[in-house]
C-alpha cells in the first residue's frame, strides 16, 4: 500500500495461554475503509482488541501513523487517534444520548475535533431522541449511538467490531451509509464483519483471517467475484 496508517507485522495475541493470533500481518491504507471477515473464532475480535491497546500482543509489531503502538494501553492509543466501537456498544443506559456522545470526549485532547452537538447532527434518529436515556433506544440506534460517542474523539482511524450485529435490514443499510459518510469526512475505518455481503459492499480492500493468520487478502470487488475463496474461507455460496 502507498501510505498505510496502520500496519500489523507478525502479531502474536491470545488470552492467558491461549494464543488467537498466530502471526497476523496487514496493512490499512490512509483514508480507506478496510474490512476484516472469518468465520467465528479465527481472530477477528483479538485483532482489534490488539489494536486499541486491549490487550498485548506477545510478539509482532504496530504501527499507527509512523510510530509504533504495540505496547501502549488503551487510554494512550485513544489519545494517538484509534479509537474502537466493541460489538457490545457498551452505552451507558441511565444516560441520555447527549450524556453518552460527550463522555467520548473524557480524557481526549481534540480541540479541532467535532462538537456534541455536530455529531449527534450526523444521525437523525439520535437527534430527535438526544434527551432519551439509551435504555430505550433500539438496538440500530444503540449502535450510532456507540459510533456518535467514538466520533467526539475525531479519530483518526475508527475500528468497528461487528457494527450489523443483529440489526434489522433497513437499520443495516443504515450502518452502511454511516460508514461512508465518516469515511467521507476523512476517516479511515477497519471493519469487522460477520456479514460478507455488507463487509464487502462498504470496504475496498478485504482481508481473510483463518485460525489466526491472514489466509487471503485483495480488493473488496474481486473477493466477491472469486467463488473459491468465498466457499474455501468463508463457507458461503456467494456474496450478493
Amino acid at each position: 500500500m502507498s501510505d498505510p496508517i496502520l500496519s500489523l507485522r507478525n502479531v502474536h495475541a491470545g488470552y492467558g495461554m491461549t494464543e488467537v493470533l498466530t502471526g497476523i500481518t496487514l496493512d490499512v491504507e490512509r483514508g480507506s475503509v478496510v474490512s476484516l471477515v472469518g468465520r467465528n473464532g479465527v481472530g477477528k475480535t483479538t485483532t482489534l482488541r490488539s489494536i486499541v491497546g486491549n490487550i498485548v500482543p506477545t510478539a509482532g509489531t504496530i504501527t499507527f501513523d509512523g510510530r509504533e503502538v504495540t505496547r501502549l494501553d488503551t487510554e494512550e492509543t485513544i489519545r494517538a487517534g484509534i479509537t474502537f466501537v466493541p460489538e457490545e456498544r457498551r452505552i451507558f443506559p441511565g444516560l441520555t444520548v447527549r450524556e453518552n456522545v460527550r463522555m467520548g470526549q473524557i480524557g481526549v485532547d481534540a480541540p479541532d475535533g467535532p462538537s456534541v452537538d455536530e455529531v449527534i447532527g450526523m444521525f437523525e434518529n439520535l437527534e430527535k431522541r438526544e434527551d432519551s436515556p439509551g435504555s430505550v433506544l433500539s438496538g440500530g440506534e444503540q449502535q450510532m449511538l456507540a459510533i456518535a460517542r467514538a466520533m467526539v474523539a475525531d479519530p483518526d482511524l475508527l475500528l468497528l467490531d461487528e457494527p450489523t450485529e443483529g440489526l434489522a435490514p433497513y437499520v443495516v443499510r443504515q450502518i452502511e451509509d454511516v460508514i461512508e459518510t465518516l469515511n467521507d469526512r476523512g476517516i479511515t475505518v477497519l471493519v469487522v464483519e460477520q456479514n460478507i455481503p455488507v463487509a464487502l459492499d462498504v470496504s475496498e480492500y478485504t482481508y481473510i483471517l483463518e485460525k489466526g493468520q491472514i489466509v487471503h487478502e485483495g480488493r473488496s470487488a474481486d473477493v466477491r467475484e472469486d467463488q473459491a475463496i468465498l466457499d474455501e474461507h468463508l463457507g458461503i455460496t456467494g456474496a450478493d
